[in-house]
């Protein structure tokens, strides 16, 4: 069996149509958070961490990978976050 294929296929069941409308203001939201912050600047919202944190526990694993990959394809200014055994890597 290949593994690879299986993969991909339970990744792309998670490429779901999905409505965005937690992206209201998220611009705004971003620049508040970078508002006078020293260092590196946020990239992503609390919104979206948690939108992403109710999303995963929803679907099973490799779907929750397809759907990230989906929706970086939609709004191409968010960073893919793939959660991997609990941890987010951006």
């Amino acid at each position: 069996m290949d593994w690879g294929l299986v993969d991909e296929r339970l990744i792309r069941r998670g490429e779901l149509l999905l409505s965005l409308d937690f992206l209201e203001g998220y611009d705004y939201e971003l620049s508040l958070l970078n508002d006078g912050k020293i260092g590196r600047p946020f990239k992503i919202t609390d919104r979206y961490i948690v939108f992403l944190a109710v999303v995963r526990f929803s679907m099973p694993y490799r779907r929750i990978e397809g759907f990230t990959r989906a929706l970086s394809r939609l709004i191409p200014r968010l960073t893919t976050i793939l959660m991997v055994g609990g941890v987010c890597l951006i």
